[in-house]
């Protein structure tokens, strides 16, 4: 009955790890599958493009044979970059990990074309080729980039026949992490030779750092980090939000960046944008190459990008964040003078809108004035077509004209104004606006000023004026505790004329659906549409934007792509309605998939030190396992809960138990296979027949030591990261020998149990074949640590065999990975790496008390402030433990 319950217990809770693993796949996918379709513009070249080689100093280009500097050009140009003559100003691209050189074209092109249609001025853009070298993943050729990025700077300013000492530096992905790198860590150039560092989806937070070469570099960068302010750099850095599923939106976030921004955030971009999308998404690379324009004194001869941080930072945030008018930066002035013999139009209404669909030609501007005295706090204009660059004043009506008071001249409020995306209109800009926080003196009226000039097309203007509170949706938890995890749905009501709706949420809630139904249209034949941006104030720039349109109503979901735990900071949404319809607004947190999405998205490199932690705490079990085990299972229960890893720890569980069910089926059904891999390898490595390999890897597991003596002899004329990577695969024979011994002996004892003499002897046979199964559970556990500390190793490998052809010897592996791998190697080859079957007291006591308290050290690492700086720890900490256990088993 006992045994009956122990299997219900185990059954219900494997099914429930199976459950939970499956909602975690699904979050996943939703996570990599649910974003908005891609409709950026493709750019195009108006000329074949050309990549002319600059070449380097010979003993430069002897010691990186795989890099290279090109110079991008195309038609009439190309010749003279073949010449090395170059008169502009010089733009350094770099891309990303595993980049190409060629993917500066979209950039380029725009640039070129802009320069072609009479600027005074123009850019010169050049880039490199890094070799595709795995830099997002690997820190050995991080400083090697980076010197050769240097060499590369220091030739580009050569080139110039005129003094130039500034260049702007354009990176792709982990390439801006070498762009920094390479004014900051290198002896040959500091951070004032760069004007402008433009970071496009870069991790300046990585989430995956498996070497102690790669925390090295991003530490020694960050400490240094500070020269780039002092210098005077503008740093801009952008993101491609939802649609970006390899750098998160929370990654993008830099310290020193004078704007950190998403690409749906931009004007006139509003679209999300992919990891390699963003390289040529017309829309957004519109945007850079105007800021850059933007950003360049005319005034100096030659021209060249100013060196006043404030004009950077104007153009930069007039382009990417903050645009009110037209294509070039606007200085707006601060007072406006209004022109005689306007019409002046006064309407007391709360809510109205006004058009020039009925009026006749005029010549002369009219002047919309709202009341300031007697109105609510706060008032939203939505203008449709109105192109004026200066059009929203605020004024004293102190002047008569007819009869009515009118103003002279007014304050501009026209910068305070947002252009927000209209798929039905040509223009669309709104400004809100605290009537309480303007603090001009004596002011009556906000006036709307549309000239002559727009009287062309169709120009409508909305005036909504309201109190905050009326307008606001507070989204709150039903229960005080869980009030993330159950929230109440809102249903709001608008009134036709309504413009500006807001909702707050308290604290931070992951995922919300967004529902709005337009009714009541006052024309049900016209289109409209509402906005609904999701704001996350903590981050400026960080804004989601979805559309509702007439026939695209349906719930929307948005999640907050940076979570950060402060409990007085929350998230909001500001709606944007058509004031010709009325809506029910309707808005709820969002499923559990969605919920789990956004887990995944934020946590799942948490999972590689859980998954590790509990194989060293299984693997304590497994050395003390005839004493009680509770104490060890409740401590790390609690731990769990303690660093809020809970989750982490039921989804590694599951995980394990998946890949130790699909190792023990490919043991039994596919070993024969791998083991004819293994056979017709070492045929091709030995040039012998077939019969021979499978004699001789027989001969290799009879003797380990011999074994070990080979792998290690391959870590000096190759790399440690192959040998681990080997070793996994001969631990993985050796396991499939044991099960194959295994099954031999239980067929002989099957056979001696009819021989009715020696019964009495296959008694003491049982236990034997007790202990070769628990001896095969064992190497079990201790496999899996071994496949999933061999991780790190998989990068090592990919960089040696792209350079094999350059260097058959990985120079640039990382040291303490390296020293790692020998120790790996050498335990797990000698055959000696084994748990006793026996248990030998306070020495297996003390043993399993050290891998206990190892596993949790693990465990808290996910806990740290920055989890992913611990991941290269692991390989030592499994050197350590495999030491360890190797020892305890020779000397026993």
């Amino acid at each position: 009955m006992i045994q009956i319950r122990s299997i219900l217990i185990y059954g219900i809770s494997f099914l429930s790890l199976m459950l939970l693993l499956l909602l975690y796949i699904l979050g996943a996918a939703r996570y990599i599958t649910d974003f908005e379709e891609n409709t950026c513009d493709m750019t195009y070249m108006f000329e074949f493009p050309q990549y002319v080689r600059v070449s380097l100093d010979n003993k430069i280009e002897e010691q990186y044979p795989r890099y290279g500097l090109y110079a991008y050009g195309e038609g009439f140009i190309t010749e003279k970059l073949r010449r090395m003559y170059f008169s502009g100003i010089p733009i350094l691209f770099i891309p990303g990990n595993a980049g190409s050189h060629e993917q500066v074209r979209s950039l380029a092109s725009v640039s070129l074309r802009k320069s072609l249609d009479g600027t005074p001025f123009h850019f010169d853009y050049f880039t490199v080729s890094l070799g595709k070298d795995y830099s997002a993943l690997y820190g050995g050729v991080l400083m090697e980039e980076t010197l050769y990025v240097s060499y590369c700077i220091q030739k580009i300013l050569s080139l110039y026949k005129f003094n130039v000492e500034n260049i702007v530096l354009i990176g792709h992905s982990m390439a801006s992490i070498i762009a920094k790198g390479s004014v900051l860590l290198t002896p040959n150039i500091n951070a004032s030779v760069a004007s402008i560092i433009i970071t496009l989806a870069t991790p300046h937070t990585p989430i995956l750092v498996l070497d102690s070469t790669f925390a090295s570099y991003y530490h020694n960068l960050e400490n240094r980090l500070k020269e780039i302010k002092d210098a005077g750099t503008s740093v801009i850095s952008i993101g491609g939000g939802p649609r970006d599923v390899l750098v998160t939106s929370t990654q993008i976030l830099d310290s020193t960046a004078d704007i950190n921004i998403l690409s749906t955030n931009i004007p006139d971009v509003w679209k999300s944008t992919d990891h390699l999308c963003i390289l040529w998404c017309k829309q957004l690379v519109l945007s850079i190459v105007r800021l850059l324009f933007d950003s360049v004194s005319i005034s100096e001869k030659p021209p060249k990008i100013s060196s006043s941080i404030d004009k950077k930072l104007q153009a930069a945030s007039y382009h990417l964040h903050h645009r009110a008018s037209g294509k070039r930066l606007y200085d707006y002035k601060e007072t406006v003078d209004f022109e005689l013999g306007g019409e002046w139009i006064e309407n007391i209404q709360r809510h109205y809108t006004w058009s020039n669909k009925n009026l006749s030609k005029r010549t002369s501007p009219i002047y919309l004035m709202v009341r300031l005295s007697g109105q609510p706090e706060h008032l939203t204009i939505d203008t449709v077509n109105l192109e004026s660059k200066d059009w929203l004043f605020v004024c004293t009506a102190s002047s008569i004209q007819g009869q009515s008071r009118v103003c002279n001249w007014g304050w501009n409020l026209t910068n305070l104004t947002r252009i927000l995306p209209d798929p039905v209109h040509y223009l669309r800009k709104t400004v809100d606006l605290n009537l309480q926080e303007i603090k001009y003196p004596g002011v009556t009226h906000i006036i709307v000023r549309i000239d002559q000039k727009n009287f062309k097309k169709y120009v409508e203007v909305n005036v909504d004026l309201y109190s905050y509170n009326t307008r606001l949706i507070p989204i709150r938890g039903s229960i005080p505790l869980l009030k993330n995890l159950f929230v109440r749905p809102k249903v709001k009501k608008s009134d036709i004329g309504h413009i500006r709706y807001y909702a707050t949420f308290d604290n931070i809630i992951d995922v919300i659906t967004v529902e709005l139904v337009a009714s009541e249209c006052i024309d049900i034949n016209a289109k409209h549409h509402a906005v609904v941006e999701l704001s996350e104030p903590w981050s400026i720039g960080v804004t989601q934007i979805q559309h509702f349109t007439v026939i695209d109503n349906g719930p929307k979901t948005m999640k907050v792509q940076t979570r950060y735990k402060y409990s007085n900071v929350s998230a909001s949404l500001r709606i944007t309605l058509d004031p010709s319809c009325s809506y029910t607004i309707n808005i709820q947190k969002g499923g559990i998939i969605d919920q789990i999405s956004c887990t995944v998205r934020d946590r799942w490199y948490l999972l590689y030190t859980t998954i590790i932690s509990l194989l060293l705490i299984f693997l304590s079990i497994r050395i003390n396992h005839n004493h009680e085990q509770i104490p060890t299972i409740m401590v790390t229960i609690f731990l769990s809960f303690y660093y809020d890893l809970m989750f982490e720890c039921l989804i590694a569980l599951a995980i394990l138990s998946i890949f130790a069910i699909g190792l023990c089926l490919t043991i039994i059904f596919l070993g024969s296979v791998a083991h004819s891999i293994a056979v017709r390898f070492l045929a091709r490595v030995i040039t012998y027949s077939m019969t021979t390999s499978d004699w001789l890897l027989g001969a290799l597991n009879q003797l380990p030591l011999i074994t070990t003596i080979l792998v290690l002899s391959l870590i000096s004329g190759t790399c440690g990261a192959l040998a681990m990577l080997i070793s996994v695969f001969l631990y993985f024979l050796n396991l499939m020998r044991m099960y194959e011994n295994y099954l031999e002996e239980l067929l002989m004892a099957s056979l001696q149990h009819f021989n009715w003499p020696v019964r009495f002897r296959n008694m003491k046979d049982s236990k034997e074949h007790e202990d070769t199964r628990q001896k095969i559970f064992n190497h079990l556990i201790l496999f899996l640590l071994w496949c999933f500390t061999a991780v790190p190793a998989i990068p090592s490998v990919l960089v040696w065999a792209k350079n094999f052809s350059y260097d058959k010897r990985l120079s640039t592996e990382d040291p303490l990975l390296y020293q790692s791998w020998i120790v790996l190697v050498a335990c797990s080859t000698s055959g000696r790496l084994q748990i006793p079957p026996n248990y030998l007291g306070i020495r297996s006591r003390i043993l399993s008390s050290i891998l206990c308290f190892l596993g949790w050290i693990v465990l808290s690492m996910g806990a740290a402030s920055r989890p992913p700086f611990y991941q290269y720890y692991i390989p030592p900490i499994t050197a350590g433990v495999s030491s360890l256990i190797t020892l305890n088993f020779i000397v026993s």
